[in-house]
């Protein structure tokens, strides 16, 4: 972050600290008796949990946790979750909510007012975009991965009080990543902040499980980075903000999201801490799940389609065929995908895990060869 940004987010996060005290303490919540239990053995009762009849106790799975960790601190297993983020992935705070929506929704209004522009890709992910088209600052948008524009809209830019990039890691749709390192230069050569949503690219995109910018060897620049849990992380709900102290302590002492959504349950928050954990010992799941896109990669490219090369989990091609054609042939063969409309092509999306078994009919797949692309759909349906 450069001098002047970081002056102003200073200036703004000692404004929010006087008019709003959050309270920093760590506490145990008891399920059975609705209490908290404070470090230093103070005992409360949990006024801010929706759980109006008393039915907590009754619930098979784990419980939400307390709503407004803002008014009366953070229970241990969350703290202790965001500590295991921050040590992963190098970063000096982290926060983690239970709305990935919510937050995307309002990141640029607590951050953003007239005086600052946020410049993004054309091709990042709804969510966040929606953050975009709500916030006060000026909207300045530029084609998918395109540098030239981005300088240009920097340049002309420059009398903003704030300017803030924001861009997918991984894009959900392609499946390709972000130019991450020109987006670093740029960054630094412009003074301008940097607000990645990572939730394609967290524990996929690099060998060591830690992210689009590892994978494009610039790790730990952006100012912000932005996780869907319910991706890698395997959980029902919840996500993490993680990056520069000050602007994660911003968001809050902001965050409406913060403030009035429930934090991930008790299952969700284990389920993170534990896969994490995994990772970090052995990171052979993310190399496992590298190749079997690539293979998948292989497959489609002999049948004709010209596919993307999967820097995560997400194998991408375009076609001029028919969606419902394609979407039969490619369900037949065990193929599940997401169809977007570009103009008059479609855009192929399939998720890929280390789970995924691409070897039936192993043999009749390696024994016919096609480069016709006219020919693509007649070679899968020779699998059927």
């Amino acid at each position: 972050m450069d001098a002047k940004s970081a002056q102003y987010i200073e200036q703004e996060l000692v404004i929010s600290t006087t008019t709003n005290a959050a309270d920093k303490s760590s506490f145990d919540y008891m399920r059975g008796n609705n209490q908290i239990i404070y470090d230093d053995g103070t005992k409360v009762n949990n006024t801010l949990s929706t759980n109006f009849l008393g039915f907590d106790n009754m619930l098979i799975s784990a419980p939400n946790r307390v709503m407004g960790n803002y008014h009366c601190g953070i229970d241990d297993s969350l703290y202790e979750l965001q500590m295991q983020i921050s040590r992963f992935l190098g970063t000096d705070e982290t926060l983690v909510l239970g709305s990935y929506e919510g937050l995307c929704a309002e990141i640029m209004e607590v951050l953003l007012n007239t005086e600052d522009v946020v410049i993004y890709d054309a091709a990042m992910s709804v969510p966040l975009r929606r953050g975009v088209k709500y916030c006060q600052a000026e909207k300045l948008r530029y084609p998918h991965n395109d540098m030239a524009k981005l300088e240009e809209h920097l340049k002309l830019s420059q009398l903003k009080r704030l300017r803030v990039i924001v861009t997918d890691g991984i894009f959900f749709d392609s499946g390709d990543c972000a130019y991450l390192k020109e987006i670093r230069q740029l960054a630094a050569e412009y003074d301008a902040l940097v607000i990645v949503d990572d939730s394609f690219g967290f524990l996929t995109a690099s060998k060591n499980g830690k992210g689009s910018d590892a994978h494009c060897g610039v790790s730990g620049f952006q100012d912000l980075k932005i996780v869907n849990m319910q991706n890698a992380l395997c959980c029902n709900t919840g996500v993490f903000v993680t990056g520069d102290r000050n602007l994660v302590n911003l968001l809050k002492l902001r965050s409406k999201t913060y403030r009035y959504s429930l934090s991930p349950s008790e299952g969700d928050v284990c389920t993170a801490k534990s896969v994490i954990e995994t990772i970090r010992k052995d990171p052979s799941p993310i190399s496992i799940m590298h190749n079997k896109a690539h293979h998948l990669c292989e497959i489609l490219t002999k049948a004709g389609f010209k596919c993307n090369n999967p820097a995560a989990g997400i194998v991408s091609f375009l076609t001029d065929f028919p969606v419902g054609r394609v979407k039969d042939t490619l369900r037949a063969l065990g193929f599940v995908a997401m169809y977007t409309k570009i103009g008059k092509q479609t855009l192929v999306s399939l998720k890929v895990s280390a789970s995924c078994d691409f070897d039936v009919n192993k043999e009749k797949k390696s024994s016919i060869k096609h480069t016709k692309i006219e020919d693509n759909l007649l070679f899968l349906e020779n699998f059927i």
